[in-house]
């Protein structure tokens, strides 16, 4: 969602390079940083191992969405009560964007009646706009589909999620020109670009 535009430019600086992108939860991508089979990922922040290195570059809202034909639809305002009782999609329980709902659940002293968990925010938006369940989603994910009036963002009384992204790589990975190019563009997009200069200095 927030790379397109800019890996659409970098093609056009550097026809012959070939990339491979890789959509996944940020669990996995870490991993093959790790591995070193990537040279870097976007993923949910925060995220702290010893051995990667994160720059945060967006933050991204995650309302609670409902189809158009949703009981829910024509509020501008329900309960976190009143949530807890619809069939709710849910990322898995290892993901960030979950741990920032599930904490929020905890705090109300409420629990979720009928979950649907799922990994792919696509596969969700599409079942809440069908009507299967309501979900908390990131804005990015949604965007088309509020503008299409196929979902609905409803305000929860009290509760306001979002999830924080940015950009991670190896502590002591070497960039070679062409990655740095394209790691400079990011952040001269979304911002950190000084943070990540001081800390991959020279590497």
């Amino acid at each position: 969602y927030l790379l397109p535009e800019i890996l659409k430019a970098y093609m056009r600086s550097y026809p012959d390079v070939s990339l491979s992108v890789q959509v996944a939860p940020s669990r996995y991508l870490v991993d093959d940083l790790l591995m070193n089979r990537s040279e870097f990922a976007v993923i949910s922040l925060p995220f702290e191992h010893e051995r990667i290195e994160t720059v945060s570059i967006y933050r991204d809202s995650m309302p609670l969405v409902v189809g158009a034909a949703h009981v829910f639809a024509p509020r501008v305002k329900v309960t976190l009560q009143e949530v807890v009782q619809e069939p709710l999609m849910l990322f898995h329980a290892d993901s960030v964007s979950r741990k920032i709902v599930d904490e929020r659940f905890a705090e109300a002293g409420v629990s979720p009646g009928v979950v649907m968990e799922m990994r792919s925010p696509e596969a969700m938006r599409k079942l809440v706009e069908v009507g299967v369940g309501i979900s908390f989603l990131p804005m990015l994910a949604v965007q088309e589909s509020l503008d299409a009036g196929v979902l609905k963002v409803v305000d929860v009384d009290g509760v306001s999620f979002s999830r924080e992204i940015g950009v991670a790589w190896r502590r002591g990975r070497y960039f070679g020109f062409g990655i740095r190019y394209l790691l400079e563009a990011i952040f001269e997009v979304y911002g950190g670009l000084g943070v990540w200069q001081k800390k991959v200095g020279s590497l």
